[in-house]
């Protein structure tokens, strides 16, 4: 049995949905959850993590023996990336457990493929979208497209209906990148992965689905064993 943990943000009601729903096509994995407070439209860190509460909840996680704990949250884009690479090394330190998180799994799997220029598509505020440019910037990608529908309470991501999370995926493609990019994980992108994929020829990835794929990966299990329609990503070994 592998079995790898899940932190989320406590108003977030997509990370369970999706990681459940892709790691139920693989027998013998299991996936695990633990909540750090985040609410609301206001973050009181909003230029770190509150490593209290992450440490906490590694902990607990760890309590159950697991192979790998993982941040599905996308805050480290507009942090800095080198926020997500000091948490891997805290968690690791802390439990003896590798660690990962979405942006870190969504960076490696774009080296691998080789895309740079990169449309992004949120839910969020031009503020908060200009601070995630930033963000990949300073890592050497090209952002060509900014795609956002302006929420800022955490939870109200997790209702941007399908066909406005479409509408944004077909204005961003008109800039030609070369991966669309899903980057919130309280958006329910990750089921429209395959049929965007298909309709625009440009790979989609979503923040979490790419983590439990990362996760999956990690852990040694092949995800191109069992596809469940969650795009084009899982038919890589």
């Amino acid at each position: 049995m592998k079995r790898f943990g899940t932190i989320t943000p406590s108003s977030n009601v997509a990370v369970e949905q999706v990681t459940q729903a892709i790691a139920g096509a693989y027998p013998g994995v299991s996936a695990h959850f633990a909540r750090l407070s985040h609410h609301g439209s206001s973050d009181p860190f909003p230029d770190t993590y509150d490593w209290d509460g992450m440490m906490l909840a590694a902990r607990l996680l760890a309590h159950a023996r697991l192979d790998l704990l993982c941040w599905n949250g996308t805050k480290g884009g507009a942090i800095g990336f080198e926020k997500d690479r000091e948490l891997c090394r805290r968690i690791s330190e802390e439990t003896g457990l590798p660690a990962i998180t979405s942006t870190l799994a969504l960076d490696a799997l774009l080296r691998e493929t080789g895309a740079e220029k990169l449309a992004f598509v949120t839910p969020y505020q031009p503020g908060f979208m200009d601070r995630v440019a930033a963000g990949w910037g300073r890592e050497g990608f090209d952002i060509v497209a900014m795609e956002g529908a302006g929420l800022s309470d955490n939870y109200s991501f997790s209702t941007l209906a399908e066909g406005e999370i479409a509408r944004m995926t077909r204005t961003a493609a008109r800039a030609r990148p070369q991966a669309i990019i899903f980057y919130c994980t309280n958006m329910l992108s990750a089921p429209l992965c395959a049929a965007l994929e298909a309709e625009l020829g440009i790979p989609c990835y979503d923040a979490v689905s790419i983590a439990v794929w990362r996760a999956l990966r990690d852990m040694g299990v092949d995800s191109s064993a069992s596809v469940p329609g969650w795009g084009r990503v899982f038919m890589r070994p």
